[in-house]
C-alpha cells in the first residue's frame, strides 16, 4: 500500500512538473532576466590588472536611473499580475478537478496478474478524480473460464456500481473510461450493459507497447464486406461471422453450427483498428447487418467474433436491444472439439437478464 502511494505521489509531482504552462507562467519568465538586467546593469564585477589580478565591485551607470526604476516598476508589476492570474488558474482548476469524476471501468479475465492498472493510463487531459471499478471476470485459471455462469452477475454489479458512482455526481461533471481484458462474449455483453450510459472513452491494451491505449490513429478507411445474404433463405437462425482481427474459419464453424453461414470480414486482417471514428463505423455496419437478417424473419443470431477487446465492446454498445434478432455469442477454444462450446445469449429482444447456452 505505502508503495502504491508513494508511486501515485512520484507520478503526479511529474505530471505537475511537465504539466501545460499558462501564458502567464511564459510571461512571468521573460520578466526574471529583464529584471536582473536592470537592477544588476549598474553593478559589475570589473577586473584590473595591476601585475596581478584584483577585482572591484562598483557602480558603472551603465543605465541611467531615470530609464532604470521607472521599468523596473513597469516589470514588478508585470511579475506580481503574472502570480495573481497563475494562482487564480491554479485554484480554478484544482476546483475543476476536484468536482469532476472519471469513472474508470476495467474489466479483468485472460490472465491472473493485475498488470499494469488503466486507471494510471487514463490520459491527463480527461480532468477529474479517477474512481476505479474493477470488472473481474478471473476463475483462478490463466487464460480459461471455468464456470462462465457464474461471471455473468459480474457485469451487472459492475453496471450497478458505476451507476452508484455517477448519481453521486452531476452527470456533465462525470467521464467514464472503459478498457479490458476479457473473453469476447462477456465483452460484448459489458458493451450491452453499459449501452445506456452515455459517452464512453474507449482504451485497449496494445501487445506491442505492452500498454494501455487511447482509440486515438487516424481510420484507415477498412470497412466490412458482407456476404452470404442470400444463402439465407427462411432460416430463423443463422450463423453470422465477424472476423476484424482474424478469420473465422468454415471448418471451426462446422463443428457446432449446421447453419446458413453470413459473414462480415475486413479485407486486411491486419489493419489498424486504433481508431474511434473506424471502431464507430465497423459497429454500424453490424447493425445494418442484424436489421438486414431481422427483415428476412430471421429471430436468433449466433454470433462468432473474432476482434479485439474494444472491438467487441463498441460492437455490443451499438446492438439495438429492442428491434434486432436475439443474439448468441460464442467464445473460441482452439482445443475443444467443438470450437465453440458455449455463449452468452444477451438480454435483449425480450431476454431480460443473460443465460449460458452450451452447445
Amino acid at each position: 500500500m505505502y508503495r502504491q502511494t508513494a508511486d501515485w505521489v512520484l507520478r503526479e509531482f511529474v505530471k505537475y512538473l511537465f504539466r501545460p504552462k499558462g501564458f502567464e507562467v511564459r510571461v512571468a519568465g521573460l520578466c526574471v532576466p529583464v529584471l536582473v538586467a536592470l537592477l544588476g546593469g549598474n553593478w559589475l564585477v570589473k577586473a584590473t590588472a595591476r601585475g596581478e589580478y584584483s577585482f572591484e565591485i562598483g557602480s558603472t551607470n551603465f543605465i541611467p536611473e531615470w530609464i532604470q526604476w521607472p521599468l523596473v516598476a513597469l516589470f514588478v508589476t508585470i511579475f506580481v499580475m503574472c502570480f495573481v492570474v497563475g494562482w487564480r488558474r491554479f485554484t480554478r482548476e484544482n476546483e475543476l478537478r476536484n468536482r469532476k469524476k472519471v469513472i474508470v471501468i476495467e474489466g479483468r479475465g485472460l490472465r491472473e496478474d493485475d498488470g499494469s492498472p488503466l486507471a494510471a493510463a487514463v490520459p491527463s487531459d480527461i480532468v477529474g478524480h479517477r474512481i476505479a471499478v474493477s470488472l473481474d471476470l478471473r476463475q483462478r485459471r490463466d487464460g480459461m473460464i471455468v464456470e462462465a455462469a457464474e461471471l455473468l452477475p459480474e457485469v451487472d454489479i459492475a453496471r450497478r456500481t458505476v451507476q452508484q458512482y455517477a448519481k453521486q455526481n452531476d452527470r456533465q461533471d462525470v467521464t467514464f473510461v472503459y478498457g479490458g481484458l476479457t473473453p469476447v462474449p462477456m465483452t460484448f455483453l459489458t458493451g450491452v450493459a453499459f449501452d445506456d450510459e452515455g459517452s464512453i472513452v474507449v482504451m485497449d491494451w496494445d501487445r506491442t507497447r505492452e500498454a494501455w491505449r487511447s482509440l486515438d490513429s487516424r481510420d484507415d478507411g477498412q470497412r466490412f464486406l458482407l456476404e452470404g445474404v442470400e444463402g439465407v433463405g427462411n432460416a430463423s437462425e443463422v450463423v453470422l461471422a465477424v472476423s476484424a482481427s482474424y478469420q473465422v474459419r468454415s471448418e471451426n464453424i462446422a463443428t457446432t453450427f449446421d447453419l446458413p453461414v453470413v459473414r462480415l470480414s475486413l479485407p486486411d486482417l491486419n489493419s489498424s483498428h486504433w481508431s474511434q471514428a473506424k471502431q464507430n463505423a465497423l459497429a454500424e455496419q453490424l447493425f445494418e447487418a442484424a436489421k438486414l437478417l431481422e427483415a428476412k424473419g430471421v429471430k436468433t443470431i449466433h454470433l462468432l467474433l473474432a476482434a479485439q477487446n474494444s472491438v467487441a465492446f463498441n460492437l455490443g454498445r451499438r446492438y439495438d436491444k429492442r428491434n434486432l434478432p436475439g443474439v448468441v455469442v460464442y467464445q473460441y477454444e482452439a482445443n475443444s472439439e467443438k470450437k465453440f462450446p458455449w455463449g452468452v445469449r444477451m438480454p435483449v429482444r425480450g431476454e431480460n437478464i443473460p443465460s449460458i447456452l452450451r452447445t
